[in-house]
């Protein structure tokens, strides 16, 4: 094979970093790895039947040729007051200008990335970060500034330091957080909207984790009082759903909603159709809300597993904060150490995490890994942690 050209990348390209995560995953694909990598849904339980049954009787339906045509930026109509009704505030706070149906809550976080940051503008993230919004806003130039958390979320006095800079964006995710599965108390939320009363910034609230709590529903969200011209809502139905539809949803002020239709123009033209009418159909059964209160229940099993798993083989040697909800407990090291390097003799067990690293500034967070317990029945994840206590004897001994 020649050589490549010498092509003429735009300046961003060179921001482009494969991700960790993406490399652990491609080692996962092996039947013989368990994996605690990747925030993996449980596929067994999707809700597969219904969906096919729903898609058949679609299909055939004078709604059918609609399902598979072309249709408008905004999304499907009748899924956005479906949307709306569900949303965990009252729908008028964004009103119905005021939504956009999106390909997952990712692309909300490109859509506003494209529309609100320039090279060199600041955007405030928590410590850890969600690894994919750190990646989109650093490809549009940005300067992220890692803010520090202590067990409640996101520190009020930090926070406040760092507005006094009047930085572009403020990324949460105070709702069973990737990574490290924290839900900011009611009474961190306001805090952190009385810092926030006095600022201009936007608020970008990522909310996908809402639904798949196990001890106690979580608070209202952060924006949820806090001055709706400056606030952006992002959702998504690819834990409660499927993640193969690939739908998600972005509320926010009607004049930022606009202009993200017209960033969508040019990026996609729509979100799919026939994902959407199946939303549009899954969302207005019954079964649904059944659906979702099982997926509690299974996924608070997992986490059972493996947090009993980690405590009966591994309390010594890890710390960790039980998680509420979400898909991810996060876990420190107890004596220090770089999880990197406990990973290299994980996988020649056969065991796939992430280390935690990867969430945080450069050089911070090595002592710490991120373990997945969606994606795994109990019994796999007894076997995980097992291969866990191993690699940390080989690595440890």
């Amino acid at each position: 094979m020649t050589n490549a050209p010498d092509y003429a990348f735009a300046a961003r390209v060179a921001s482009l970093r494969s991700s960790a995560i993406r490399e652990i995953l491609r080692v996962v694909a092996r039947p013989d790895v368990i994996s605690f990598a990747g925030g993996l849904p449980a596929p067994e339980l999707f809700p597969t039947e219904a969906l096919a049954s729903l898609a058949r009787e679609l299909l055939v339906s004078p709604r059918g040729p609609a399902a598979l045509q072309y249709a408008e930026t905004e999304g499907h109509e009748g899924l956005r007051a479906r949307i709306l009704g569900r949303v965990p505030f009252p729908a008028s706070a964004f009103g119905d200008d005021g939504i956009l149906v999106t390909q997952g809550s990712q692309q909300g976080l490109d859509l506003l990335a494209k529309l609100f940051l320039d090279p060199g503008d600041e955007v405030l993230v928590e410590t850890p970060a969600y690894l994919g919004a750190v990646q989109v806003f650093r490809f549009f130039g940005a300067r992220v500034t890692f803010l520090p958390c202590d067990a409640d979320g996101l520190r009020p006095d930090a926070l406040a330091d760092a507005l006094r800079r009047r930085p572009k964006l403020l990324y949460l995710t105070p709702t069973f957080q990737n990574p490290s599965g924290l839900c900011y108390p009611e009474a961190r939320r306001r805090e952190v909207r009385e810092v926030l009363r006095s600022s201009d910034v936007i608020v970008l609230e990522d909310d996908p984790y809402r639904d798949i709590w196990f001890d106690a529903a979580p608070p209202p969200p952060v924006v949820l009082g806090h001055d709706p011209a400056r606030a952006v809502y992002l959702g998504s139905f690819s834990k409660t759903a499927v993640p193969g539809l690939r739908v998600g949803f972005l509320l926010g002020p009607p004049a930022i909603v606009r202009r993200g239709v017209l960033a969508k123009q040019a990026t996609d033209l729509q979100t799919n159709t026939l994902g959407q009418h199946l939303l549009f159909e899954l969302l207005g059964q019954d079964g649904f809300a059944r659906h979702v209160e099982g997926l509690r229940r299974e996924y608070r099993a997992r986490r059972d597993a493996l947090e009993g798993g980690l405590a009966a083989t591994m309390g010594d040697r890890l710390s960790w904060n039980r998680p509420g909800g979400g898909m991810f407990l996060w876990a420190r090291i107890a004596a220090g150490g770089d999880a990197a390097e406990l990973l290299t003799h994980a996988l020649a067990e056969g065991l796939a995490f992430v280390p935690g690293g990867e969430f945080h500034r450069e050089g911070e967070g090595k002592d710490t890994l991120r373990l997945n317990f969606t994606h795994s029945a109990p019994a796999r994840i007894a076997e995980g942690v097992a291969r866990l206590a191993r690699a940390f004897e080989r690595w440890r001994g």
